[in-house]
């Protein structure tokens, strides 16, 4: 199985995504990044990251501007990156389609 989604359950996705991002850390040890390769065979999701054909075209605009929401609180997100929310977040008030 090299399906991405795992088993479909939703909390065991999530765990699973938690491993897969392990994988990208960069402060995480070779022995962590081992042992979330170890869970993800074992629940037969892959470790490459989905294909852009198969990303979401169209994204739901509430889970964009909660995006945008998190990068403000986010005490780790450069001032750039911050702007570039606030305008977004300016330029699409809650309750407008995108």
């Amino acid at each position: 199985m090299s399906s991405n989604a795992g088993t479909g359950d939703a909390h065991t996705n999530q765990v699973l995504g938690g491993y897969k991002a392990t994988l990208k850390n960069q402060n995480a040890s070779e022995e962590a990044k081992e042992h979330a390769r170890e869970v993800l065979d074992e629940h037969g999701a892959s470790t490459e990251p989905l294909p852009q054909s198969q990303k979401n075209p169209n994204p739901s605009p509430e889970r964009v501007r909660a995006g945008y929401k998190g990068t403000l609180n986010n005490p780790r997100t450069s001032d750039e990156a911050k702007e570039k929310a606030e305008r977004y977040l300016d330029e699409h008030p809650e309750g407008e389609e995108q």
